[in-house]
């Protein structure tokens, strides 16, 4: 039970991301309506990417956990996480706070399912970089002590539950209407600050564990 709540928690920290959060609502607002066909391809590919990265993720520790661990294990691994982890800790502590916009990002010109397969794909794919919480939730899902047919399905309601903030928000809007677009408007450069703001203290916390866990074992 304790697992299944830390991915439900790890899930709503990933649905606040650019892709699964702000750039649905800026196509939302950018258009003052809802457009469920070009926003289903747009969270279907959002979806399929994580879900497949996912799946990779989950082989790579089942096909590589043993060399994986000798070599993490390592002393120049171990040389690697102190100064990997000192420039992440470095970056989440002294990088500038991201500046506040005022209006909407930028959307794309013409919007098509083709348009919004390449934008879903790229903002995913763009943030798997900083996927930590995500990460986090397939090395839990991994170590869990059931099949892969399990796994499958914890996988795949964990990449659902990213976007339901997100599908709540747009159905509130499309309920309301008129009603909500002046709000939503203020709410969206916020939302960009703050994930960008919550990404530096990531980047802090994980590279300080980085850097002290290698330091420790140079020790």
């Amino acid at each position: 039970m304790g697992d299944l709540l830390a991915l439900v928690g790890l899930a709503l920290l990933d649905s606040t991301s650019l892709g699964t959060l702000v750039i649905p609502l800026v196509l939302v607002i950018a258009r003052r309506r809802v457009d469920a066909v070009l926003l289903a391809v747009y969270f279907a590919t959002v979806v399929l990417i994580y879900f497949g990265l996912g799946v990779g993720i989950a082989l790579g520790f089942d096909l590589l956990s043993h060399l994986a661990a000798d070599v993490w294990a390592s002393r120049p691994a171990q040389w690697f996480k102190l100064i990997a982890g000192l420039g992440l800790f470095g970056y989440g502590v002294f990088a500038p706070d991201p500046v506040k916009k005022e209006g909407l990002g930028r959307v794309p010109s013409r919007q098509n399912p083709a348009a919004m397969i390449v934008l879903g794909a790229g903002a995913a794919l763009t943030e798997a970089a900083t996927m930590v919480p995500y990460l986090a939730a397939n090395g839990i899902i991994t170590a869990m002590p059931v099949g892969w047919t399990a796994r499958l399905v914890l996988l795949a309601g964990y990449c659902l539950v990213m976007i339901v903030p997100a599908l709540v928000l747009i159905t509130g809007a499309a309920l309301l209407g008129e009603r909500i677009w002046p709000r939503l408007e203020r709410v969206v450069p916020t939302l960009e600050h703050q994930t960008k703001i919550t990404l530096l203290w990531i980047a802090g916390i994980v590279g300080f564990w980085m850097a002290s866990t290698g330091f420790a074992a140079l020790l």
